[in-house]
């Protein structure tokens, strides 16, 4: 059964930004103008992030017996710019055979593209991953368990092994180019040059490094995962706007594992990857819990155990500028998730002979 929502355009009706205190009244306003003239429904709008990166209007659609949507809505052109990749992504999710056997837990576009880049999608069942870990202490892992399980289940059969130093271009390099024009701050000086240490760090953590080329996530953290069932397995992956078809897929298992970690410790992302290259070691913990997503480093082509965890990282900042430049201006987020690994990297440059 196909559903059809009538969408309509708030240009020039609303103001772009309401002050922090507002939003939350702001986004109702806009979600009940745009369902305007679609019949009775409930509206959900979810909560704005805490971080200066919200450039997506979000809320849940949810009309009698039909199936619940998830109507996102661009507030500003980086949030049209995600909304129109992540249609993209779901178009070649939904084309792809391969993925057959996981086409209830993938979201699919609903309807044409709306006025004003709007993304509508349906709402999978379960509860965020996130959720679980933080309402069950004593064992956090076991949202985290079936997550992992799934993604060595997709590489198997999207997959092929390729070496990294010929995927460098798209892996590397356009990562690395979205995150030097995303921090201003980093583009002459010390932190210039800290930056190139960056570049020479990951050029030598992937020389010679085998990966797994195919259907790569890009965000896999525990919020982006619904669970559900007894056991618990995957019932929803979702926002799939950083995806690829054919990404290195060993970052969505780091992403998950370093996601948990910084959850559980209270430390943040960079700190915990910094960590990684200073000691040269991936934590004996994380590695028990990458070797259900069948990633063994012993054994998995990649002779530097910092290779995977320094290009999860790329993968994470890069996003994130893309999707918001007001992240690259933030110095609370440059100071816990950037600084830590440039320094660290610069510190490596500085200790070759």
């Amino acid at each position: 059964m196909k559903t059809s929502v009538k969408m309509s355009s708030l240009s020039g009706l609303l103001p772009l930004y309401f002050p922090r205190a507002l939003g939350g009244l702001d986004d109702r306003l806009r979600a009940h103008w745009l369902m305007r003239g679609a019949g009775p429904c409930d509206i959900s709008v979810v909560r704005r992030p805490s971080l200066p990166k919200a450039g997506l209007l979000v809320f849940e659609l949810r009309r009698g017996g039909a199936e619940s949507l998830v109507v996102k809505h661009p507030r500003n052109e980086a949030g049209a710019a995600v909304a129109a990749r992540e249609r993209e992504v779901l178009q070649q999710l939904d084309a792809d055979g391969r993925l057959d056997p996981w086409r209830p837990v993938l979201p699919r576009v609903v309807g044409s593209p709306s006025p004003g880049g709007t993304l509508v999608q349906n709402k999978l069942p379960g509860i965020p991953a996130e959720r679980l870990i933080r309402n069950t202490p004593d064992d956090p892992y076991a949202a985290v368990a079936p997550a992992l399980r799934l993604l060595a289940d997709l590489r198997t059969a999207t997959g092929r092994r390729r070496k990294a130093a010929d995927r460098a271009l798209p892996w590397c390099e356009s990562q690395l180019r979205d995150l030097f024009a995303g921090i201003p701050s980093y583009r002459s000086g010390r932190r210039a040059a800290e930056f190139q240490a960056l570049r020479h760090r990951l050029d030598a953590a992937l020389a010679g490094a085998v990966l797994t080329e195919g259907w790569t996530h890009g965000d896999y953290h525990p919020g982006n995962v619904l669970l559900g069932g007894d056991p618990l397995q995957v019932t929803g992956v979702f926002d799939w706007s950083s995806g690829q078809a054919d990404g290195p897929c060993e970052i969505d298992a780091y992403t998950l594992v370093l996601a948990l970690r910084s959850t559980l410790s209270g430390r943040p992302l960079g700190g915990l990857v910094a960590e990684t290259l200073r000691t040269g070691q991936v934590p004996d913990a994380d590695r028990a819990l990458l070797a259900l997503a069948g990633l063994d480093q012993d054994d998995h082509g990649v002779h530097d155990p910092v290779a995977i965890p320094l290009l999860t990282w790329l993968w994470h900042v890069a996003n994130n500028v893309r999707k918001s430049p007001r992240f690259g201006h933030s110095y609370g987020w440059l100071t816990d998730t950037v600084a830590p690994v440039l320094r660290e990297a610069a510190r490596w440059a500085g200790s070759r002979p």
